[in-house]
């Protein structure tokens, strides 16, 4: 039993691998064994509670915003409905709204109002439970009512209001007067404009009247304008007390004005002589100019030859008649002072600043034909202007004749011809005749003086005067006076006065007893009742009557120009001038948000222009802040917004070259110039600048620049004064006045002639 035992378990080791040893051959496989019973399926659960419905999608939304008018308004009570239709609100006082459950999807967003034109926003898409926030915008429907309102104050300081102003809207009988505060409600004005605004004083003399250099843009209801300043004015006994008066107030302004050309102008002795190394001789020698002319000794004698001598160092002469300066044996007459001349090329050599000729007076004492003229005072102020002159512009330097025939006669007087423009706080007497001669003579400043612009000023520098008061600011005048004072010397080349209408200047004796005196009162008086024949041909104007021929006539060009002609601005002298110094640009120009100052604009750039024409018409992609780039670039300064701007050297290049695409963009679409044309504004090349093209020398006062025209025969190509008419003077003009001129100078200058030897005309 216990062998069986042992024996078993070893069996059973072997079968599980657990006691190695010999491997039999497999046996054969068993017969299949017999199949299981099937188990007992299971028993079914009970169904389960159903489950609460889930929340359906969002399937709105919401819109909100503001509405307001084209100036940037809001605007109340404005129903804003979806297009589509869905769901309307009004917005409330500041414009605001918001529209609710609005199904989504996609919609234009309306608003009307009663006296506006439907506004829209289109495609505003609407999200599941989202906001969705949009601007519309409406415009006053033609025709719609508004009302301008305003203030009308003094120039003092500080200003106070003027009651008793009359507010009307230019071309129209809309007017309002002014309340004891300055102010003013016109209504019922349509819309959407422009309007200029001009205000009449109240009745009396203290003020003067003025009016608005921009239109003001009736564009929603209620527009309230900037407020306007009326000048003061002085009062009729006012008498003219000199430069070094208002100099002791005005330390500032008198600084800038002593280095213009205004001051400039004349000098009572050799001191701004030019050329004495080239156009005068050396001590002892003899300069034969070529030029004839009446001796100094009668105003009928033949005419004799004229010579330039220096007798002595720094002392010049001319002589009429004889050999030479050594021999003396002419008539020898003083050079005691210049007229003119001292810019480029000058003493000063500082530009804008008489660049153009030079001419030089002569003492009566000194000219043997004015013995015999009789004056009861002031002959000892008077002079007479030599025969010759040096004319600086065109082909020159050259030697010109200068009323040689006439000269030394008693009408060509400097009291009689001149001093009206070139003198300040005049007083003249005449003969009762009709020569007009003058029998007395005396003025308070040679050259243009403060007075000349700003009126007499003993009031103002008197006890009962102070800031504002007393006194002419041309800046306060309407735009047409403020042109007017610098068209009283720059109006009409062969003007004459009007009572005696013998002199050469703006005059009108019946005004003796009111402020002047007779002289030409800025804003006081009208410009055509002193210059008598300002609008039949005192202006010196090309065949066209339109251009001017004769030189200081830019008012008259500038009045005629589009720039005071349009219904958005109406500029003046001052617009783009400095009358106080000798800066080519005023001394601080606004446009839109940007306050350009130290400037110096000038034609090279387009500086200018563009600081009025960039962001419309034209130059409608030119942004304001790449000419403020540019104007930085010229040594000026830019604020924006109040703040001080800066711009890098990057900056610069990137303006001056978006400029220079936009110049050159005009050029091409205008005058179809070609594909190769360019612009450079930091160069001299003059393609490409404003004034080539718009403002055409067609005005002589040196000298005419001559040229050749394409088959090489000489050709008029410009004088040395631009046009103020702003238009563009096409060659078919030139070229039809070639065909019967007898003369070169015939041939009115073009556009294109100045660069373009084919666009210029020969009369031969």
């Amino acid at each position: 039993m216990k062998t069986t035992g042992i024996l078993t378990t070893m069996i059973a080791m072997l079968a599980f691998g657990l006691i190695a040893g010999c491997e039999g051959p497999a046996g054969p496989a068993g017969a299949a064994g017999e199949a299981g019973v099937p188990g007992d399926p299971g028993t079914t659960g009970d169904p389960g509670t159903p489950g609460d419905p889930g929340d359906p999608g969002l399937s709105t939304g919401t819109i909100s915003g503001t509405v307001s008018d084209s100036a940037g308004n809001p605007l109340e009570g404005v129903t804003i409905a979806t297009d589509p239709a869905t769901v309307t609100a009004d917005s409330d006082a500041t414009g605001a709204f918001t529209l609710t459950d609005v199904p989504i999807g996609f919609y234009n967003v309306t608003g009307s109002l009663t006296g506006y034109n439907d506004g829209a926003t289109a495609n505003v898409g609407v999200s599941s439970g989202l906001t969705t926030n949009v601007n519309v915008q409406l415009s006053l429907a033609s025709g719609a009512l508004t009302t301008l309102t305003g203030m009308i104050t003094d120039t003092k300081d500080p200003a106070g209001p003027v009651e008793g102003a009359v507010v009307t809207l230019a071309g129209t009988s809309l007017t309002a007067t002014t309340n004891a505060a300055g102010e003013y409600s016109i209504t019922d004005v349509p819309a959407p404009g422009p309007y200029f605004i001009d205000v009449e004083p109240p009745a009396g003399d203290l003020f003067l009247a003025t009016g608005s250099r921009e239109a003001v843009w009736m564009r929603e209801s209620t527009i309230a304008a900037e407020d306007m300043q009326l000048s003061a004015r002085p009062p009729a006994d006012a008498t003219y007390v000199g430069r070094a008066t208002c100099a002791g107030c005005h330390a500032d302004q008198a600084a800038e004005h002593i280095d213009s050309g205004h001051w400039h102008s004349l000098a009572l002795d050799t001191s701004e002589m030019i050329e004495t190394d080239s156009a005068w001789p050396a001590v002892g020698n003899t300069i034969d100019t070529g030029i004839n002319a009446r001796p100094p000794s009668s105003s009928t004698a033949p005419m004799v030859r004229v010579y330039w001598c220096q007798p002595s160092a720094g002392n010049y002469a001319m002589m009429f008649g004889g050999s030479t300066c050594a021999a003396a044996d002419g008539e020898m007459v003083p050079v005691s002072g210049t007229y003119g001349g001292t810019g480029d090329g000058g003493v000063r050599h500082t530009p804008n600043l008489g660049v153009y000729k030079q001419r030089f007076f002569a003492k009566l004492a000194d000219v043997p034909a004015a013995a015999g003229w009789t004056y009861t005072s002031g002959k000892d102020k008077d002079r007479l202007i030599l025969p010759v002159q040096i004319s600086q512009s065109g082909n020159g330097p050259i030697w010109a004749g200068y009323h040689g025939g006439n000269w030394n006669d008693r009408s060509r007087s400097f009291a009689r011809k001149c001093a009206g423009c070139h003198a300040t706080g005049m007083t003249v007497e005449w003969t009762p005749d009709s020569n007009g001669y003058v029998t007395a003579f005396d003025y308070i400043d040679l050259n243009v003086a403060c007075e000349r612009c700003h009126g007499p000023g003993s009031a103002h520098a008197g006890s009962s005067g102070g800031l504002g008061n007393q006194i002419i600011n041309p800046e306060h005048l309407t735009p047409e006076a403020e042109r007017q004072v610098c068209g009283q010397c720059h109006a009409a080349d062969e003007g004459h006065s009007s009572v005696p209408a013998t002199f050469g200047y703006p005059w009108n004796a019946d005004h003796a007893g009111d402020v002047g005196g007779g002289v030409y009162v800025p804003g006081v008086y009208a410009l055509g009742d002193f210059i008598g024949n300002l609008t039949t041909d005192g202006f010196a104007a090309w065949p066209d009557g339109k251009h001017a021929h004769g030189h200081r006539q830019q008012y008259t060009e500038l009045g005629a120009s589009l720039h005071t002609n349009n219904p958005y601005e109406r500029l003046t002298c001052q617009s783009c001038h400095a009358s106080h110094s000798l800066m080519q640009g005023p001394d601080e120009v606004e446009e839109d948000d940007f306050v350009f100052t130290g400037t110096n604009a000038n034609l090279l750039n387009n500086e200018r222009c563009l600081t009025c024409h960039a962001t419309h018409g034209p130059f409608a992609d030119l942004a304001l802040e790449d000419v403020a780039a540019l104007h930085q670039a010229g040594g000026g300064e830019v604020e924006f917004e109040g703040a001080a701007i800066t711009y890098t050297d990057d900056q610069v290049a990137a303006s001056e070259n978006n400029i220079a695409e936009a110049v050159v963009l005009h050029m091409n679409t205008v005058a179809n110039m070609g594909l190769f044309v360019m612009y450079d504004p930091a160069g001299e090349d003059p393609v490409g600048r404003c004034s080539s093209c718009h403002m055409v020398r067609t005005a002589k006062s040196g000298g005419w620049t001559m040229g050749l025209d394409q088959f090489g025969n000489s050709a008029l190509v410009g004088g040395d004064q631009p046009g103020h008419n702003f238009d563009i003077v096409s060659p078919q003009v030139s070229e039809e006045m070639a065909m019967t001129a007898t003369s070169d100078t015939d041939v009115m200058p073009n556009s294109c002639g100045g660069c373009h030897a084919r666009y210029r005309y020969s009369a031969d």
